[in-house]
């Protein structure tokens, strides 16, 4: 196995922990255990636990999130169609086991950003790029007749990611997957709001 395949086994099984234990109840030296690594290995790729967690943050976290959003600066197809067909696309896919251990992003933002700097700004830049690429595919329409004139973008764009962050959120601690559906019906009927 050569180094990049053991630093993204690494990442990934660490990623598992945090999801669900949480960053300070992360167990690197168990996880090192079960890949069968010493902990010189883990060393060699990450100096210490803040830099396991923000590299999980970096390059697991950010490029899944931020993936759809990206997306919108090529998507041919209404603005309004496109985040609503990502967010039931989340309700369909939700598992009870996703609703149980939370959003990945979610659980770092409550429990990291009051406590480190480092980690608070790397996960500012993964909830800015959500609103920032929803905020341009909303003006985008706007400028296209497609969603309604006068509409504040940037404020529809950081209420529906609050909505949904907030709806994994209420359906964690009521460990209601009926709960996660309902809301974001609810972000679905928000946004039908805005179409022209």
């Amino acid at each position: 196995m050569n180094a990049t395949d053991t630093r993204e086994r690494i990442l990934g099984r660490m990623f598992q922990d945090i999801h669900k234990n949480g960053f300070q109840g992360l167990r690197a030296d168990r996880v090192i255990a079960d890949l069968g690594i010493t902990k010189g290995a883990l060393y060699h790729y990450f100096p210490s636990k803040d830099a396991i967690g923000l590299a999980v943050i970096a390059e697991i976290i950010e490029p899944s999130y931020l993936a759809f959003f990206r997306s919108l600066e090529q998507a041919k197809g209404h603005p309004i169609d496109l985040l609503k067909a990502h967010l039931q696309e989340l309700a369909d896919k939700a598992s009870p086991d996703d609703i149980y251990l939370g959003c990945p992003l979610n659980n770092l933002v409550q429990e990291m950003s009051p406590l480190n700097e480092d980690f608070r700004q790397r996960l500012k830049v993964v909830m800015d790029g959500m609103i920032h690429y929803s905020t341009r595919a909303l003006e985008r329409g706007v400028a296209q007749g497609q969603v309604k004139a006068g509409t504040d973008c940037a404020a529809v764009a950081s209420f529906m990611v609050a909505g949904m962050e907030g709806a994994y959120g209420v359906a964690k601690v009521q460990k209601s997957l009926s709960s996660f559906h309902r809301n974001i019906q609810q972000l679905l009927n928000y946004l039908e709001m805005f179409r022209a």
